[in-house]
């Protein structure tokens, strides 16, 4: 890996993110899938800061993020084909765009992690024929489950069972409305729906993987 450094007269390095999405008081969030849990800001950068334990910062200290003997940074893949679909992360992320990257940043083999981050474009995709099995990837409803938003395609609205047996429920907003508003929070524009649909004509991921919690589709 190497550092990059970054200035107000070099253009921001561009990379791909999938977030999950969450309706709040102030209007739909963006959500870091996997481990973070703090929501991307709308109309203002995202700073990195490094969450490491204390115990695993032993020798190291407090460090301005990205540090390159650390794993802080805000990250982003070279491409779609770089997120591991038989392991995405839960609850499998409905957003998919593209986002600019400054300050200090690291190049990796895969992408980057920065410190200063901000989406440029989003799509909302089926959360299901994007990480679990094909589909036409295209939302025709909105599901919500603990707080967060699950756009799903025709074949799958019946919604998704979760591990305790609970599922899904209708979450009474238009997938086209949701995106509108996410847009507009965010002051972006959409992700061409074709440049997503590498995600949907992947195989299967195994039933049931042990490698994340079972999650299945509940057939309408």
């Amino acid at each position: 890996m190497r550092t990059v450094p970054t200035s107000s007269s070099i253009e921001p390095v561009e990379g791909w993110r999938i977030w999950n999405v969450e309706e709040g008081p102030g209007g739909p969030s963006l959500l870091p899938a996997g481990s973070g849990v703090n929501a991307w800001a709308p109309r203002r950068a995202t700073r990195a800061r490094c969450g490491a334990p204390t115990i695993l910062s032993l020798g190291r200290g407090p460090h301005r993020a990205p540090a390159l003997d650390c794993r802080c940074g805000l990250y982003a893949a070279r491409s779609l084909e770089v997120f591991d679909r038989p392991r995405p992360a839960w609850p499998p992320p409905p957003v998919v765009g593209k986002v600019a990257l400054w300050g200090t940043v690291i190049e990796h083999e895969h992408g980057w992690r920065a410190e200063f981050a901000y989406p440029s474009r989003l799509g909302l995709v089926c959360a299901m024929c994007a990480w679990f099995e094909p589909g036409p990837g295209t939302p025709v409803v909105v599901h919500a489950f603990a707080g967060k938003l699950y756009p799903l395609c025709d074949e799958h609205r019946g919604g998704i069972m979760v591990p305790d047996g609970r599922r899904t429920r209708d979450a009474h907003v238009e997938p086209s409305v949701l995106q509108a508003r996410l847009l507009d929070r965010y002051a972006v524009d959409p992700l061409p729906f074709d440049a997503m649909e590498w995600l949907f004509r992947q195989p299967a991921t195994p039933d049931p993987p042990a490698y994340y919690p079972s999650i299945r589709p509940v057939r309408s």
